[in-house]
């Protein structure tokens, strides 16, 4: 390579520095490949799609939990099911969470949220390890993506810690009663029992998932379930756990 392709080329990488510090991800400075420069572009490009994926994991990321929301939840439940490799999808959410906001407030709850989030990511990386995914569809849903063996695991363990941090957040008269009073959805007042969490498991492969909505549709079917249940449950496909 010539002093002038060098300082070319150089100059090319320059300008990529330049347009993905303005946000441009995509920017490909279009160097051949065959030697050094040409494998540091390419590498330049990696990372250009990499930077692209974390800021669309930031902005999609919950402001109250920092877990990637939504958009980066089905990028990999997609990504996963296209491996081939079997996985667990752990669908988390709160029973009675409305009641205890109403009761005690906004803050209160949000900082159960909070809380919440922080119990179910430590438990999954300790259990799981670093390559387990733990996201926040909003409100009181999680959701957890772990190896196949590892669903009823991490279900377990979520379960007896929530069960017993969920009770720090009590007054010691409700405690006591073992519920609080309030309204349900439809405006009718209910007693409401101290608040437990439900764990929706699907073991998905590609064989039996074509995409992560029909992940999503197959875990709200086994939630319909788990809610008619009295405290903290979870269910694998249709064989269910109880602590």
């Amino acid at each position: 390579m010539t002093v002038h392709s060098i300082s070319t080329a150089i100059t090319k990488l320059k300008k990529g520095m330049h347009r993905i510090a303005e946000g441009d991800f995509d920017y490909d400075p279009q160097l051949p490949a065959g030697d050094e420069i040409g494998a540091l572009a390419g590498d330049f490009v990696r990372m250009g799609k990499k930077l692209k994926e974390l800021e669309q994991m930031s902005l999609d990321a919950s402001p109250l939990t920092r877990l990637p929301g939504n958009i980066a939840i089905e990028r990999v439940l997609n990504r996963r099911l296209q491996s081939g490799e079997p996985f667990a999808v752990c669908y988390a959410d709160l029973d009675n969470f409305k009641a205890f906001n109403d009761h005690y407030g906004y803050i209160k709850a949000s900082e159960v949220i909070k809380l919440t989030a922080e119990l179910i990511h430590d438990i999954v990386r300790q259990v799981a390890g670093g390559d387990a995914f733990v996201g926040h569809v909003g409100g009181d849903d999680f959701v957890m993506v772990v190896a196949s063996d590892k669903g009823g695991p991490v279900c377990e363990r979520v379960i007896t810690r929530f069960d017993d941090f969920i009770r720090q957040h009590y007054s010691p008269e409700d405690l006591a009663k073992g519920a609080i009073e309030g309204v349900d959805r439809y405006g009718v007042p209910r007693t409401f029992p101290i608040m437990s969490i439900s764990i929706a498991v699907v073991i998905c492969s590609r064989e039996k998932f074509a995409s992560a909505v029909d992940v999503a549709k197959a875990a709200a079917d086994i939630k319909d379930l788990l809610k008619s249940k009295p405290g903290s449950n979870y269910l694998i496909n249709r064989r269910k756990g109880k602590r």
